[in-house]
């Protein structure tokens, strides 16, 4: 018989809270059966498996990151903001790297949720690009384009890729969002 208040969502956000701490590893069967004060088993009655678990925990976090960038765009467009949204991807995945992780890691075991995470994380993104006369075609190539700067800058910044200079990490990032911004108003005119 489960434990009384145990449930998914429970579950959930006790598992997000371990790969917060300490990464996917730190989240095992075992670790959230303990955190939860349960047995491993009584866990199989609301999650198939870690496959299940993570791929909740992944469309949790990018949910997480959206309602974030979904906050710092409001009232703004164009340039301002595609300068909120991007500076709201990089606090997101500066403060909560294991999640951001997670979420790239949708992608890396075909999760049934990455249609879902998806669609979550490229509704702020559509949202800036609506401010750009743009085609459809083209917000989806600009969308992917953003979303490769925002991520392979973070990355290189969380592996201190960046630490050989002494310029502040924070205006090249800005230099590159400016220069999608550029790109984007070129492309008004195409």
């Amino acid at each position: 018989m489960p434990k009384k208040g145990l449930n998914r969502d429970l579950i959930i956000d006790t598992a997000l809270q371990l790969v917060e701490q300490g990464g996917p590893p730190a989240c095992s069967m075992r670790a959230l059966a303990d955190a939860l004060e349960v047995k491993a088993a009584s866990l199989y009655n609301h999650i198939s498996g870690m496959d299940d678990l993570m791929g909740q925990v992944g469309l949790r976090a990018a949910q997480m990151r959206a309602q974030a960038q979904l906050e710092a765009i409001r009232g703004k467009t164009r340039l301002d903001a595609l300068l909120a949204l991007a500076e709201a991807y990089h606090t997101f995945a500066m403060e909560h790297p294991h999640l951001d992780r997670t979420i790239m890691g949708l992608q890396r075991h075909l999760s049934p949720v990455l249609p879902q995470a998806g669609k979550v994380t490229m509704e702020p993104i559509l949202q800036v690009l609506d401010g750009y006369a743009l085609s459809d075609h083209a917000k989806i190539h600009w969308q992917r384009i953003l979303r490769s700067v925002m991520h392979g800058f973070c990355f290189h910044e969380h592996i201190g890729g960046f630490s050989h200079s002494p310029l502040p990490v924070s205006d090249s990032y800005q230099l590159a969002i400016r220069c999608i911004h550029d790109g984007l108003t070129q492309a008004e005119s195409i």
